[in-house]
């Protein structure tokens, strides 16, 4: 992804885009830092936008950080739920 201006809205954009690509790629607490940073940077760019398309894009990246917050919750949990019983039928 290249930005030809990294001022105002495109960097904290592109920032916050970057933060949640290398959350995907990691795991543990440096997925948490990754995060966290996304989220300051999607916020940055959402002070930072001065058009409803602007604001549109950031909004999306905010949604997908928490949809990658969930999944990352869910992955936790699922991981540590103990196996299905082969025994019990269903």
């Amino acid at each position: 992804m290249a930005v030809k201006s990294l001022a105002g809205f495109a960097g904290a954009f592109h920032e916050a885009v970057v933060a949640v690509l290398d959350a995907i790629v990691t795991a543990g607490d440096e997925r948490r830092e990754h995060l966290e940073h996304a989220k300051r940077a999607v916020e940055k760019a959402l002070r930072d936008s001065r058009s409803g398309a602007e604001w549109y894009l950031a909004e999306h990246l905010r949604q997908g950080i928490k949809d990658v917050e969930a999944r990352t919750r869910d992955a936790a949990y699922f991981s540590w739920a103990p196996a299905p019983d082969p025994r019990v039928r269903r």
